[in-house]
């Protein structure tokens, strides 16, 4: 009955678990899980590879995983590429036929390691000694790691240096070096084997970069390691036998010394850089003392050199004192470059010996005194200093915790020291000890944070070693830098003010520069400090030479100016000019100062300092500070009535010069004299005041405020508590009553609360307290009275502690981080909301949650909030504002609308009472009778200080805990470390299942707590039974056995589902049910992948699939069947095959995935798209997969993996909140890409696809030559990266941060490109590479920012095409612009200059007009530049036309005028040259000139220089007609007004061209018919005309009618209009009308009044007297002088001559034809 009983509830237990069993959580990997493709690509790409082989239910491989991944991190600082892979076919190509088992490639070759996987420090060794990278009759190629290694593990070791030889570079120095290197490793190949054989090991390195580290004299070298110490061969590298002997020489030599090797300080010095552990005694060869102590030290030699430390001696008193040696001898130990001083006997041998053991063993931060720390501070670029006190526990314990961090920070570069020294550290304004200082470049930055949160430490050290920014110090800092640096320059700034960020900004570019001219940078946000300084107004830079100020009148903007400004100041010698306010604080801070008061408008006075200056130098070299200053109110405080006058202050106390100030010699002995009578005196008392305050500060006390203070305080802290005393003298109640609350003080501030006292009575009488004394809490400035015992500090502790008092009526608490921290650890329920200061929808979000704190407190869960600047980061918040509950210090983040008050207080209190399946924590006692007293017990050991590991694992365990209870299986939880040791437990944490006492230990992965359940089932049942119990738990498991079918039920789910998987099977077969067991494990881990399995017992359809016998399996993908032929007894295997993606891609469609398989594929694919739809509620999923089917051949072709998930929470997961979406997934990538484009464009999303798996295919396209000079002159913006891969380092690394705001700049219409073509930017003035300019209508600027910082460089050129500003160019740009810009405007201004200021500001307004006529505007500060083109005053405007340069000489402030010039013709054109416009010029002339003749050419016409120089003969003569002669090589421009082919003329009239048809060879035809009538005359309109036209026209015409007007004559235009409508009446009367506005030109015919009209007959004028506004009268007029003489025409003539002829002909007949007279009869 019993047993019966047991059976069902054990079958409860099984359905009750069985879901769980095909989940798999196990820990992430450290050790890469790669697929075959993976690992092949590896292979081939990676020097070294090792390759874990392991197998599915492996016991043995997890056990040995664990080992391996403890070397992990250490295979890859060697360099050795570890990886793990599961796949049993390709391990059996390897010849690897069992598991686990690991294999090393080494060039492409396998070696199988055969020893004890479990041992992994002898992997370790395997993986990078020397011995496994040996390769037959091979030299084996090392890297840096792996030689630093193997020089530490051989005693003998030769290394050669040498050139890739098969990467040779092109030039020349290259070159020889590869042939060198490559003749060099041919013949040492030879002696690689003898050299191995006398235990020498040889290997060579490709790294070039790495021999210069080493100072080696160049490459090829061989360097022989003796024991760590390297030895250069200075021989021929090619004489193989002479290198063997040399080798074997040096190794004797080697064995046989026993002396401690003497050494130069050179080679101590590169000794001190390269070696790790070195000691070094410093000695005097002529002293017994030294004599005797080192014939002591040379018999610990031997030892140390066994431990691997390096011993060495050396006679020099200089390098002595550089590490604060005075006597000799003395030991110092060097570790990693960092000196630690032995202060013991010498010649105790054993203690120096135990000293030196410790010091190298020791994983501490190692002491060093004040010499060194100055010696560490100049040479080390990174160096953090820990002040401390020996005797101080809190400095103790911040040391503690910050070794922790020591080996951190020296694999980042920082050296970490400490320094026991008060002293050292208050010159460095430190008086609270510990304090931790960064040191860079010699400038100092104090630490602000908690020094016992190491992690904060580290991260801020990093930061300061990453970023390059100007460091912020403090004044006590600043004054310190100020006395030791002798070039200083310091920005007093606001970090709140606008303005003083941008100029930060600004400067943040030249403090590299400054670095590199001994210019020490710095910045303050210290107001008081500035006024100190007599600075009133933020920011501003002050430059200090030996501690004298120097301000910066400049532009802080200009960094170029500033940077030249200061450069100017450290190498100028003069002496500094100072205010009235920097005159009072160099009194006060300098020891010795020298002071000329002058008046700088006094010629003789600066005859003065001129010769002063000449004893400046002397002075700074004798400690004493020299200035002057020009202030005659400040004179005559000091009671100075004559200047010049100098005055010399010695501590604040000044004594007058009465001698001759011109004699610079005598000058110099008086302030000599002087000061050293103040060496021979007497110091004050004034150092123990100063103990005093020292002591006051740094004593642990309750802090006493001023009610200003105190003010300040409850404004910005959240808890303070205030003790009022009132008046209070020493010996008092209210003294006595102050000495017992500093006992509670640490407590409270162990909470965030803050303590003070006060004894001004103003604030309290505020608050109603006018008893005294007295103690207030305020809370969020809200006041709380204390009614109890002032000194009962225990009541009154509780009190301040106490919940009723921390939280405040009718709102949230503020809390601080210790206060959150202190309620996280003892609240079980605790709400937090994190939240921004003056955020609005913040603060918007908190009115609503106050409503809910009331309830909240009624559900016994408290609710707080918080505000502190990086707390979400502590907290793993991404974005703020967030609501967290804490439930038993577990958090969950609430995901919904925090504006919704009832939904969170829904929310919390769900969370409250969900339950948790918490597994009980038990002590040693309890455990020891529960293990006494349980039948069935299991027991999670783990030791509490594990941390995250064990609480990961604890979380697994505590989701079966309720399964063991329910198969009466007890759980608990122990951290008794010494139970689990004496059960046999070896390695924590570990879970023990305990049988009436009898202890089994699980050893499979605690984090699958599936596998554990199992396990505990198992044991607590027959272990001879375990199959049958197992047997039992699948067929119980009704809901997840595989399903029997029918044939009918085959052929319906073949159709009806995507995939399954059939077992054909036998019932009374044995191997069948084997089968089918086994597959009944798998059952539920292969339906996760959506792929259900059946089994069918049916011989015809078995044999129709292939199967003559059973068992057989078979998947069916879309009907497609495809056969297992594995082994069906291997269920791992069977698993792997079913879940294979290979197994399951279909052919022409893509594939549907679940959420399981699409991680198992994004887990082996190195490319994956997903498109995420929906089959219910998303119509446009359907056509958009239509068009994708179209290209999934495609993608798969390219190499990337394409699959379909409807899965709406997945799709939100990866950021996808509207369906559907195509993203693409790509393994090392932290999020994935969501396609962003049109998705029914298949091309599109193709190419984006192919794009987004190979991002160079959309890398900045490069260019070089003309193609890149074209590029620069069509487009309007552009940025070219113009960069040297041979010669750069960081160039790629700039080049793929660009690559990545590639698209941003093309959306912000930017165009960039690359080029190797650095020809072309040394023409702009760039000579040092990378660099990027950008162009704006050819103007270039170039980029002086960091490349690297690639969000700086976008947010730059964004800047530059948007901002309305004219252009700073330099002179190598200018130089260029004037060759390739037609039509350049230069704005020439100097420093200093307020005029040039208002002057651009004016300019600036008319930038865009001229960029519209293409006249570009640049500004330039040159003055000897300026001084070329005979500019004297500043400023000053020069336009240059095609190169020719032409001074502006009017008022540059009235920009309508200059605008007007510069658009003016005759400012234009060029004498006896046509002038070269370009497209914008072009379209202005055409707008605005009547007569405008083009001259289009190309590049590439042979015939056009010619062409132009023939019509350059005729340009004066078209001027003279008032046509502009222009030309332009621009075929776009061309095209635009129809001109296809070059050469051609164009003649624009109105805007109209006309093409010349021509000879354009032929000057005079060209210039006839520029002026013939036919081109001039324009129809319906009066043609204007010059006075050269007008002459032309009176030439050729003989009637000729001109209108003559002038400008601003409202009369001259309605006149015009009027005569405008008898223009073609005036043609048709065969007169030509034109008009002409010259008014002096009028006066030659007689017009003296305008508007007039002339009428010319044969070049006789007409003027007409009527009303111009009367048409008819005009025309009539003209037609009367038209034919008042009528003309006699040839018919007239003809006539004439006929009737002529016809008189003369009678005349004839009358006289000559006359009959004689008759005869008379």
């Amino acid at each position: 009955m019993d047993m019966g009983c047991t059976r069902w509830l054990f079958c409860l237990l099984v359905l009750f678990i069985a879901p769980t069993f095909g989940r798999k959580r196990e820990a992430e990997a450290v050790i890469e899980d790669v697929n075959a493709k993976q690992l092949a690509k590896l292979i081939n790409e990676k020097d070294y590879v090792a390759v874990y082989w392991y197998s599915r239910n492996c016991r043995q491989c997890e056990k040995v995983l664990t080992e391996l991944e403890k070397i992990d991190d250490d295979t890859d600082h060697f360099g050795v590429d570890f990886v793990k892979i599961n796949d049993k076919r390709l391990a059996k190509q390897y010849g690897i036929k069992s598991f686990p088992a690991l294999t090393y490639f080494r060039d492409n070759q396998p070696v199988l390691y055969e020893g004890d996987l479990m041992d992994e420090e002898t992997i370790l060794e395997f993986l990078t000694s020397l011995d496994a990278m040996a390769l037959p009759d091979r030299i084996e190629e090392v890297n840096a790691k792996i030689l630093s290694k193997i020089v530490e593990e051989n005693e003998f070791l030769a290394v050669l240096f040498c050139v890739d030889y098969r990467k040779c570079k092109q030039d020349e120095t290259h070159r020889r070096q590869c042939k060198q290197s490559a003749r060099a490793l041919q013949e040492l190949e030879n002696i690689d084997d003898e050299a191995d054989q006398l235990g020498i090991g040889f290997v060579k390195i490709f790294d070039e970069a790495l021999a210069e580290e080493y100072n080696l004299p160049g490459v090829p070298t061989l360097v022989y390691y003796r024991h760590k110490i390297p030895i250069i061969y200075e021989g021929d590298l090619t004489n193989e036998e002479e290198v063997l002997e040399w080798l074997v020489s040096n190794k004797s030599t080697g064995e046989d010394e026993d002396r401690i090797e003497d050494v130069t300080a050179k080679a101590l010095e590169a000794m001190i850089t390269s070696v790790e552990h070195l000691a070094v005694l410093f000695y005097n060869a002529e002293e017994k003392d030294s004599k005797a102590v080192l014939e002591e030290l040379e018999n610990i030699d031997d030892d140390l050199d066994a431990k691997g430390m390096h011993f060495v001696k050396i006679d020099d008193d200089e390098m002595a004192k550089e590490y604060g040696i005075d006597d000799t001898p003395a030991l110092l130990y060097f570790e990693k470059r960092i000196p630690s001083i032995y202060e013991g006997n010498l010649m105790e041998e054993e203690e120096v010996l135990a000293w030196l053991i410790h010091q190298q063993t020791a994983d501490e931060i190692e002491e060093i005194n004040d010499e060194i720390l100055d010696k560490l501070i100049r040479e080390s670029k990174h160096l953090a200093v820990l002040f401390y006190d020996d005797d101080d526990s809190d400095s103790m314990a911040a040391l503690k915790e910050l070794e922790n961090i020591d080996d951190e920070c020296d694999k980042n570069g920082v050296v970490f020291v400490k320094i026991d020294n008060a002293e050292e550290a208050k010159e460095y304004g430190i008086d609270d000890i510990p304090a931790l200082v960064y040191f860079e470049n010699n400038i100092p930055n104090l630490y602000q944070g908690d020094l016992m949160n190491e992690e904060r430490v580290l991260e801020w050290l990093l930061h300061q070693v990453a970023s390059d920014e100007i460091e912020d110090v403090t004044d006590e800092m600043l004054d310190k830098l100020i006395a030791q640096s002798p070039h200083l320059a310091v920005l007093f700034y606001d970090k709140d003010q606008k303005k003083s960020v941008k100029v930060l900004t600004e400067l943040e570019h030249i403090d590299d520069e400054c670095d590199q001219h001994g210019i020490s940078f710095v910045k303050i946000d210290n107001d008081a400090e500035a006024i100190e300084y007599g600075i009133e107004k933020l920011p501003q830079l002050v430059y200090f030479e030996n501690g004298v100020p120097y301000v910066y009148e400049g532009d802080l903007l200009d960094e170029a100016e500033v940077l030249k400004w200061l450069i100017h100041q450290s190498e100028a010698d003069e002496i500094e000019d100072v205010t009235d306010k920097m005159l009072d604080k160099l009194i006060q801070v300098k020891e010795f100062l020298a002071v000329l008061f002058y008046n700088s408008n006094e010629e003789s006075h600066i005859k003065v300092v001129e010769e002063l200056e000449n004893i400046d130098d002397e002075c700074d070299n004798q400690g004493i500070a020299f200035v002057r200053i020009d202030d005659l109110d400040e004179a005559k405080e000091y009671g100075l009535d004559e200047l010049p006058a100098l005055v010399y202050f010695e501590n604040t106390i000044p004594s007058i010069y009465e001698g001759d100030l011109h004699n610079e010699q005598e000058v110099l002995h008086a302030l000599l004299e002087e000061k050293k009578a103040h060496e021979n005196g007497d110091l004050t008392n004034e150092e123990e005041v100063l103990d005093w305050l020292l002591h006051q500060r740094n004593s642990d006390t309750i802090e006493e405020v001023t009610d200003e203070l105190l003010d300040d305080i409850i404004e910005k802290h959240e808890y303070v508590v205030v003790y009022f005393s009132g008046p209070c003298k020493e010996g008092q109640k209210c003294d006595s009553i102050l000495d017992d609350l500093e006992n509670i003080d640490d407590e409270t501030d162990d909470h965030g609360i803050q303590f003070v006292t006060t004894e001004d009575t103003g604030l309290a009488k505020k608050f109603k307290i006018y008893k005294f004394p007295s103690l207030v809490f305020f809370r969020n400035g809200e006041p709380l009275q204390y009614t109890g015992d002032l000194q009962d500090e225990e009541q009154l502790l509780e009190w301040i502690l106490s919940d009723s008092n921390l939280e405040l009526p009718d709102q949230i608490e503020e809390v601080n981080a210790k206060m959150l921290a202190k309620k996280i650890e003892s609240s079980p329920n605790l709400v937090v909301y994190f939240y921004e200061e003056k955020e609005a929808d913040d603060e918007a979000i908190l009115k609503e949650l106050e409503d809910i704190d009331d309830e909240c407190d009624s559900f016994g869960i408290d609710f707080v909030k918080i505000s502190d600047d990086g707390i979400e980061k502590e907290f793993n918040i991404k974005e703020l504002p967030a609501l967290v509950y804490f439930k038993k210090e577990e958090s969950t983040q609430y995901q919904g609308d925090l504006m919704d008050e009832q939904m969170v207080l829904k929310w919390i209190v769900a969370t409250k009472e969900a339950s948790n399946d918490v597994i009980e924590a038990v002590d040693s006692k309890t455990l020891e009778n529960m293990i006494a007293d349980e039948d069935f017990l299991a027991v999670y050991f783990y030791d509490s200080r594990c941390g995250e590991k064990c609480e990961a694992i604890l979380q697994e365990l505590e989701n079966i805990d309720d399964d063991a209870e329910h198969v009466g299986v007890g759980f608990v939880k122990s951290t008794a470390v010494n139970i689990a040791q004496k059960h046999g437990v070896k390695q924590l944490p570990a879970v023990v299942f305990f049988e009436q006492g009898t202890p089994t230990i699980y050893d499979g992965p605690l984090t699958d707590e599936d596998k554990v359940i199992k396990w505990l089932v198992v044991l607590k049942s027959d272990p001879s039974e375990e199959q049958r119990v197992l047997d039992w738990i699948f067929e119980n498991r009704n809901e997840q056995s595989i399903v029997n079918i029918s044939r009918t039920t085959l052929n319906d789910l073949v159709t009806e589902r995507d995939y399954i998987a059939v077992i054909f099977y036998t019932e009374e077969e044995d191997e069948s049910q084997r089968v089918l067991r086994r597959l009944e494990l798998i059952d539920q881990d292969v339906l996760e992948y959506d792929i259900e399995i059946f089994k069918i017992q049916d011989h015809l359809i078995a044999k129709k699939y292939g199967f003559r016998t059973t068992p057989g399996l078979i998947l069916f993908k879309k009907g497609r069947p495809e056969k297992y032929d594995g082994d069906l007894d291997d269920e791992e295997e069977v698993l792997d095959w079913l879940t294979d993606p290979d197994t399951l891609e279909l052919a022409d469609s893509i594939e549907r995935v679940n959420r399981k398989m699409f991680e198992k594929i994004m887990s082996r694919s190195d490319s994956l798209v997903a498109f995420f739809y929906n089959d219910v509620d998303c119509k446009q999923c359907d056509k958009v997969l239509e068009e994708l089917e179209n290209i999934d051949d495609e993608a798969r072709a390219a190499g990337i993996d394409f699959v379909k998930l409807d899965d709406k929470e997945l799709a939100r997961d990866v950021g996808v909140f509207a369906l559907p979406a195509v993203v693409f997934f790509k393994p090392g990538q932290s999020d994935p890409v969501i396609y962003a484009g049109d998705l029914k464009s298949e091309e599109r999303l193709l190419d984006w696809m192919i794009i987004q798996k190979d991002p160079t295919l959309d890398q900045i396209e490069e260019i070089e030559g003309q193609e890149l000079i074209d590029f620069i002159r069509k487009k309007e913006f552009i940025s070219v990266f113009f960069y040297n891969e041979e010669d750069c380092e960081k160039c790629t690394e700039v080049l793929e941060g660009l690559e990545n705001i590639d698209d941003d700049t093309d959306r912000h219409g930017i165009q960039m490109l690359k080029t190797k073509d650095t020809a072309i930017a040394k023409n702009y003035g760039v000579m040092d590479f990378p660099a990027l300019i950008y162009f704006e209508n050819q103007v270039p600027s170039i980029f002086e920012g960091d490349l690297m910082a690639e969000e700086e460089v976008l947010q730059w050129l964004v800047l530059q095409k948007t901002e309305d500003r004219i252009e700073l160019v330099t002179r190598g740009i200018l130089e260029s612009l004037l060759n390739d810009v037609q039509y350049l405007a230069v704005f020439f201004y100097k420093q200093n200059c307020k005029s040039c200021e208002q002057v651009l500001q004016e300019l600036e307004n008319i930038d865009d007009e001229c960029d519209r006529y293409g006249i570009q505007m640049v500004k330039i500060m040159d003055t000897q530049l300026a001084k070329r083109y005979g500019i004297k005053t500043f400023p000053a405007l020069v336009y240059f036309r095609n190169g020719n340069p032409l001074l502006y000489d009017g008022d540059l402030r009235n920009e309508d005028s200059v605008f007007e010039w510069l658009q003016d013709d005759d400012n234009r054109e060029l004498a006896d040259e046509i002038e070269e416009v370009n497209a914008r010029m072009l379209d202005r002339l055409i707008d605005d000139s009547p007569f405008l003749a083009v001259f289009f050419y190309d590049d590439e016409c042979a015939e056009c220089p010619a062409i132009i120089q023939e019509l350059e003969n005729i340009d004066d003569e078209a001027d003279a007609f008032g046509i502009d002669f222009v030309k332009l090589n621009d075929e776009e421009a061309a095209k635009k007004y129809n001109v296809l082919n070059t050469p051609s003329l164009a003649y624009f009239r109105k805007k109209i061209p006309l093409i010349y048809e021509g000879d354009l060879l032929d000057e005079n035809r060209v210039l006839t018919w520029l002026t013939s009538q036919d081109v001039f005359e324009i129809k319906d309109e009066i043609e204007e005309v010059n006075r050269k036209m007008l002459d032309k026209l009176l030439d050729e015409n003989d009637f000729v009618a001109v209108y003559f007007y002038d400008n601003n004559c409202q009369r001259c235009v309605e006149a015009l209009q009027e005569l405008e409508n008898i223009d073609d009446e005036a043609d048709n009367l065969d007169i030509t009308f034109v008009k002409i506005k010259d008014p002096r030109y009028a006066k030659k015919y007689g017009v003296s009044k305008l508007p007039a009209l002339v009428y010319f007959r044969k070049k006789f004028p007409s003027i007409y007297r009527g009303d111009l506004l009367n048409e008819t009268e005009v025309l009539d007029w003209l037609q009367k002088n038209r034919f008042r003489h009528p003309e006699l025409n040839v018919f007239m003539y003809a006539l004439g001559a006929i009737t002529f002829g016809f008189i003369v002909y009678t005349v004839f007949l009358i006289f000559f034809f006359k009959s004689p007279h008759p005869k008379t009869a």
